[in-house]
């Protein structure tokens, strides 16, 4: 069958950066399952996006649907037929579906129904694709999800920015289509000021290239590289190195048509500021990129991205420098001013911020934080309670700070310099950074002791708090960043390679929201622990493990460091065949036992019960030695050398026996072992 190339461009005013790659993976993957569905499935599909415009390619989709025979289901046959005969129903369904009653037919359990049910197969002739593209397109480009729209003007669809024109051609020929009041056509437009006139598309396979030639480059990955390639060139200029940062190069990449990297320089005063301030105001405020030694100090050089190149850049240079060395001198007066009073002095003044209004202010926060973070330090095997109580005090002191209040993204960070200059410990003030750590997905995780304490005293406090105050996330939605709040915990115990326990830790936690009156759910400790481990699953999961390993693990143990030991021995194990039958066999010890059953006290009788307790006490200190040691792995296989014993028992003994007294005896044995077992892992949830 014939096909063709497809263009579809939706020309707008300029979209937020952050809008453009959600909308394109939606129309790639939404327009792929419509065709699809539609029997139009083309042999490729791409996406391009500029601030202007979101750009969808397709190649090889069908001229034609292919003809086709489809099913249509009726009533079962029971209410199309009585006595053989025809009723209102089936010649109602015979009718709408343009067909003789005689030419019904009968299907047995149709499309999951159970049971007769009278049908029609009909032949489907094929409809051109423009017909069908004339459908789906319109839809497909009302149906792009935004993280904001909102209706333009007199406009009756709601889009992130006002729609200005669309761009539809299928081969050679224009889908027409219309959408309040913007009608399709095979014309587009190239840059907003370098090539505005609006130019002919006549092959879908040359716009991208007609696009380049008037300004437009479509292509993200292609802007990225540019912005890139000549960023670094021009930092090498001036005996530096570009500072790299992806999540600022996807940015500037969204944020341009025809990218043009400028060099400009600042003050070489501003470089005795910290210099993750100059770095701030250049990406948070101005989107410029940093420029380094190969020490990794800062120079005083940065690089704008223009949406042009420009006659002269000069101008553009001096226009960012000017704007620059503005928002520097804010932020040297910003740090000159806070120097003047002590962190320290600042802390009382922290009743005045309201953490929430369910949970109080930041200074009940920091009194809270004072007896965790000493507490979690202790548990976790660290001589640092005195660094920590002083760090926890200092921890939220900088957000009284004039440079945190113009530069929140500095929070912390800022916090650390003051800590220094005040004359604190290096690791008191590095705790102060810390604590916030990660702040991002793949970010760092606190690394010294007091700020690891911190760092995870901080986290527990917030989890306990929102959600015994029933300020849960609910879908997509999570204000309290609980879900990062959760991972960061994570992350941090499993990177550091730290036990914790998250219901002791949590139970303290609560207990000093309590000494402050503040009210939490009685099942607070239970949901918080739950919450957090269901976040623990998914990381697990992410690396690698089964999912019946990982609920077997998290079945018995609240330490993520410790689970991850855990599952690391069963599936270090599991791959062996012979050890899979050990695992098979003790989940049958567990799963036999009814649930509720008590160990009475017994003495076994014979041969095989004997043999068991027999084995099972020989066993029993050296496996219980081995978890104590974290040695999981050494622990499975003492495990190993009970399965003979196991094996013989339920080959010769009815567990299950009339007799009660038996019965009992039988099954307190077996909970005996079960008991000792699931101190590893709970073996019934494990899957074979």
């Amino acid at each position: 069958m014939k096909a063709k190339g497809l263009v579809l461009e939706i020309g707008t005013e300029e979209l937020p950066a952050s809008f453009i790659e959600p909308a394109l993976k939606f129309l790639k993957e939404s327009f792929t399952e419509k065709l699809r569905e539609s029997f139009l499935t083309p042999s490729s599909v791409e996406v391009f996006g500029t601030p202007r415009r979101l750009i969808l390619l397709a190649d090889g989709v069908p001229e034609k649907q292919p003809d086709r025979e489809e099913l249509f289901i009726g009533p079962s046959y029971r209410a199309a037929f009585k006595d053989g005969k025809p009723t209102k129903a089936a010649e109602g369904f015979a009718r709408s579906k343009g067909v003789s009653v005689e030419e019904l037919i009968v299907v047995e359990n149709p499309k999951g129904r159970k049971g007769q049910y009278v049908a029609v197969k009909k032949l489907i002739k094929g409809r051109p694709a423009t017909e069908v593209l004339k459908e789906i397109l319109p839809r497909l480009i009302t149906s792009i999800p935004f993280k904001k729209s909102m209706r333009w003007g007199n406009k009756k669809i709601r889009f992130a920015r006002p729609i200005r024109w669309i761009l539809a051609l299928y081969g050679n020929e224009t889908i027409e289509f219309e959408i309040d009041g913007i009608r399709s056509s095979d014309t587009s437009f190239g840059h907003r000021f370098l090539s505005p006139e609006p130019f002919t598309v006549e092959n879908p396979f040359d716009f991208i290239i007609a696009l380049e030639e008037r300004f437009v480059v479509a292509d993200i990955e292609k802007r990225k590289a540019i912005i890139l390639d000549r960023a670094k060139d021009l930092a090498g200029t001036v005996g530096g190195r570009l500072l790299e940062d992806e999540e600022l190069l996807n940015e500037t990449a969204n944020l341009t048509e025809f990218p043009y990297p400028i060099l400009g320089s600042f003050e070489e005063e501003f470089l005795s500021l910290p210099k993750e301030v100059p770095i701030t105001v250049m990406k948070e405020h101005q989107k410029f990129f940093s420029v380094v030694d190969e020490e990794g100090n800062l120079k005083n050089y940065f690089i704008g991205v223009s949406n042009i190149k420009p006659p002269d850049e000069t101008v553009v240079r001096l226009g960012y420098e000017k704007v620059l060395r503005a928002r520097l001198k804010d932020a040297l007066f910003f740090f000159n001013e806070d120097r003047k009073k002590r962190l320290e002095e600042r802390v009382p003044q922290l009743e005045g911020i309201v953490f929430h209004e369910k949970l109080g202010n930041m200074l009940q926060k920091t009194v809270r934080l004072e007896s965790l973070a000493p507490f979690i330090c202790e548990k976790l095997g660290f001589n640092k309670k005195e660094e920590s109580t002083r760090a926890a005090y200092l921890c939220k002191a900088d957000l009284l700070t004039e440079m945190v209040n113009e530069f929140p993204e500095l929070q912390g960070i800022m916090g650390k310099y003051y800590a220094l200059l005040d004359g604190e410990k290096e690791e008191v003030a590095l705790a102060i950074e810390e604590h916030y750590l990660p702040r991002f997905s793949g970010d760092r995780v606190a690394q010294t002791q007091t700020g690891i304490a911190l760092s995870v005293a901080e986290k527990v406090d917030n989890l306990t708090g929102f959600i015994g105050a029933d300020l849960k996330p609910t879908g997509s939605a999570d204000p309290f960043a609980l879900r990062r709040n959760a991972l960061g915990l994570i992350q941090t115990l499993i990177e550091n390679r730290l036990f914790l326990g998250l219901t002791e830790a949590i139970e303290r936690a609560r207990e000093l929201y309590q000494e402050q009156e503040v009210e939490l759910s009685p099942e607070t400790v239970a949901e918080t622990v739950s919450f957090i481990k269901e976040r623990l699953k998914g990381v697990l999961r992410e690396k690698g493990f089964k999912a019946d390993t990982v609920e077997a693990v998290l079945s018995v143990v609240d330490d993520p460091y410790d689970g991850l030991l855990r599952a690391e021995a069963v599936e270090e194990l599991r791959v062996n065949p012979e050890f899979e039958e050990v695992l098979i066999t003790m989940r049958r010890v567990v799963n036999i036992i009814p649930e509720g059953f008590k160990v009475k006290p017994f003495t076994p009788e014979g041969e095989y019960e004997e043999r068991l307790l027999e084995e099972f006490n020989r066993l029993k200190e050296e496996i219980s030695g081995k978890i104590s040691q974290k040695d999981y792995k050494g622990a499975l296989i003492l495990i190993k050398e009970l399965k003979p014993a196991v094996d013989a028992f339920f080959d010769n003994v009815m567990v299950m026996d009339k007799d009660e007294e038996v019965r009992s005896r039988r099954l307190s044995l077996l909970k005996t072992i079960a008991d000792e077992l699931n101190k590893l892992l709970d073996f019934s949830k494990l899957v074979f």
